[in-house]
């Protein structure tokens, strides 16, 4: 029988070791960096309202969710702003509108909810760092996801949208618009 000399299984040894430390890492990191897809439960948002409150996503499970990322500066989501007032206004006690900025200074988005009058139906949130935006795969802006009452994904738009299509969307959210 061969001797396997000790300096080969201290190296083998250390070897397998880093592997099982880098696969780990690995696996967590893709745990957070994998965006979250239709039929996927939306990722929980911990985040803080233009108002200075404290906001959870998933404290509004029970009540589909309208959440849209966007910035106050981009010309599609200034062109979607009247839309989203006007959905908010009239279906924002059957859904709830959520706001979520990706990474703008919190002036620059509140002077954005005093100048389009932002009304209380529609929730504002910060996202300095533009945190939330990875683990949802957000690439731009406006960006909107369709969330159902259960908390799961239903529909991604990439886009602007008028407020007749966000009612349709709403819609397969479980929007009760009668």
């Amino acid at each position: 029988m061969h001797k396997v000399p000790r300096r080969n299984i201290i190296i083998l040894s250390v070897a397998a070791v880093v592997a099982g430390i880098l696969g780990y890492y690995l696996w967590q990191y893709g745990k957070y960096v994998t965006p979250a897809k239709i039929g996927d439960v939306a990722p929980d948002i911990k985040a803080v309202t233009v108002t200075g409150q404290n906001f959870e996503l998933k404290s509004l499970q029970g009540e589909p969710v309208f959440l849209n990322f966007f910035t106050p500066w981009c010309p599609p989501c200034i062109q979607e702003t009247p839309d989203l007032i006007a959905f908010a206004k009239q279906y924002g006690n059957r859904i709830h509108v959520v706001l979520i900025d990706r990474g703008d200074d919190s002036v620059l988005v509140r002077n954005y909810v005093s100048k389009y009058h932002v009304p209380s139906e529609m929730t504002v949130l910060l996202s300095p760092s533009d945190h939330w935006s990875p683990p949802y795969g957000v690439t731009g802006q406006p960006e909107t996801f369709l969330i159902s009452s259960s908390g799961k994904i239903v529909r991604h738009i990439i886009g602007p949208l008028t407020e007749a299509q966000m009612v349709q969307y709403a819609k397969e959210a479980g929007l009760q618009t009668q």
